[in-house]
């Protein structure tokens, strides 16, 4: 067996063709989901990338804990953090971690220990593309990988996570009108022309003034076919606009946003959105190397992430804090096995990292360590085995002074606040009706009190149970289909 993981760090699931988007282009890995298993609510535990790599090497989960049982902190040296790179070296699992993420996005130091090699191919300046250094140094790997029997790749990319290097004419291809907007296919030709200074400041208030609205244009059959009469300095104005087109935000600063800003919004994720239909170009010609190699036919493909990426949704841009709503916590997980098996089938049971080491585990056929592991291998899913794995996720985030839990269930998604700045705002509980109210706008806490109640009580009870030594026993919880609560 051989099985490589792609990271995309910071990669929001929402902005995926495979989950739904249909105004951001990402036709390679909607073409590796439609030959592979998608699982449609894959929700992090912990979304950092410090935090979520505890829960992949250990497949435990690693929550805060609640004010009154800050004495757990620690307790998870004892269990240790690399069960899934021992138990597979113990399997004879040659494992190689490679690096095409820039240094200052590099994981805590212990995620590196237990790899048998960790392979750096770090983005350089002077290239085109952030993924040239690993697209040019893959061929050498996979012949060193090609005498080798077993082994894992796990590859680490931070393409989406600002500063944001972004071809101009692929971010222009964004700025149309919203209602006719098409994904976008970045391998066309390029131009001659220089790459935009990632320096320059494009400015918000430019997008906002020449952002791709027409609409101010008068008819044309309006006009006067006296040529003479029209003014010369329309043309000045005109050329000057087209000497001048709007850069994209290339570093947005992570912290508070004005949500009221129309023209900042805009300039954000239309950004974004061509950052992601540029990766997903560089992942295409990435996968088609591993095909002319034939490891479409012998080796398990793995797409997930670390994080999602705050734009604006809830007041944030990047994770300024803990608010553990959709944008930050829904993750992308698609599976491809070998041969394409199982292709176009969808799984929408929660699912959450503290699974991969498992499902990894018994890809390999190696001994599972159950009484250690919070997480549950996927393949009994992926199977038609069984239709859960677990009645709820959990996630749990200390960031910048301010702490928070959530506890989701297939119909709720129930956000508890902890800890805070003095300067923050006060932030209540909030409930969620899941999957309608998909980006968590409509908070019903208070029209459904007792509901809200019987969920914070089984998060605090879970969250203490996640510290326990041995497996976790998760407290039951019954919640109403949303139809039958009033």
């Amino acid at each position: 067996m051989r099985a490589i993981v792609f990271v995309l760090r910071g990669c929001p699931a929402g902005w995926l063709g495979t989950y739904g988007n249909e105004w951001v282009g990402s036709p390679n890995l909607d073409r590796i989901a439609a030959e592979g298993v998608v699982f449609d609510r894959h929700l992090s535990d912990c979304p950092t990338a410090d935090e979520v790599c505890w829960s992949w090497l250990s497949g435990r989960h690693h929550l805060p804990p609640l004010p009154d049982q800050e004495s757990l902190r620690g307790a998870e040296d004892a269990v240790g953090c690399d069960i899934l790179l021992s138990t597979l070296r113990a399997a004879g699992v040659w494992t190689v971690l490679i690096r095409a993420n820039h240094p200052d996005t590099d994981a805590p130091a212990p995620f590196y220990a237990g790899w048998d090699e960790v392979f750096d191919v770090r983005p350089q300046a002077d290239q085109d593309s952030p993924l040239d250094a690993l697209l040019g140094a893959l061929p050498s790997l996979l012949d060193r990988l090609a005498t080798v029997p077993q082994w894992l790749a796990w590859v680490e990319i931070d393409r989406l996570l600002p500063p944001w290097d972004v071809r101009q004419d692929v971010f222009e291809a964004y700025l149309g009108d919203e209602d006719e907007e098409e994904p976008i296919d970045p391998n066309h030709d390029r131009s001659d022309e220089s790459r935009a200074d990632p320096d320059s400041d494009g400015g918000g208030e430019e997008l906002g003034e020449n952002g791709g609205d027409e609409s101010d244009n008068t008819n044309a059959e309006e006009q006067s076919e006296d040529t003479e009469e029209l003014d010369p300095r329309e043309d000045e104005v005109s050329a000057e606009a087209e000497s001048e087109p709007v850069s994209p935000f290339f570093d947005p600063p992570t912290g508070p946003f004005d949500r009221a800003d129309p023209a900042a919004w805009e300039w954000l994720h239309r950004t974004f959105a061509a950052v992601v239909t540029s990766l997903d170009a560089e992942l295409g010609a990435l996968f088609d190397q591993l095909q002319t190699r034939g490891l479409d036919q012998a080796a398990t493909w793995v797409v997930t992430s670390d994080h999602g990426y705050p734009l604006g949704e809830h007041g944030q841009v990047g994770i300024h804090r803990p608010w553990l709503h959709e944008e930050l916590v829904h993750l992308p997980l698609i599976v491809r096995f070998p041969g394409a098996d199982e292709a176009g089938r969808r799984v929408p049971s929660l699912t959450q990292p503290v699974d991969l080491a498992p499902t990894l585990l018994e890809l390999f056929e190696a001994e599972l360590p159950t009484t250690s592991i919070h997480g549950h291998s996927l393949l009994p899913l992926v199977r038609g085995e069984v239709e859960a794995v677990r009645p709820y996720a959990l996630s749990g985030l200390m960031q910048n002074g301010a702490t928070e839990w959530a506890i989701r269930t297939a119909e709720w998604a129930y956000l508890l606040p902890g800890t805070r700045p003095d300067t923050d705002p006060p932030r209540q509980p909030q409930l969620f009706e899941k999957p309608d109210d998909h980006w968590e706008v409509n908070d019903l806490q208070r029209q459904h009190m007792d509901l809200a109640e019987r969920l914070d009580a089984v998060l605090r009870q879970a969250i203490v149970a996640s510290w326990q030594p041995g497996s976790l026993v998760l407290p039951e919880v019954e919640v109403a289909n949303p139809e039958s609560i009033g």
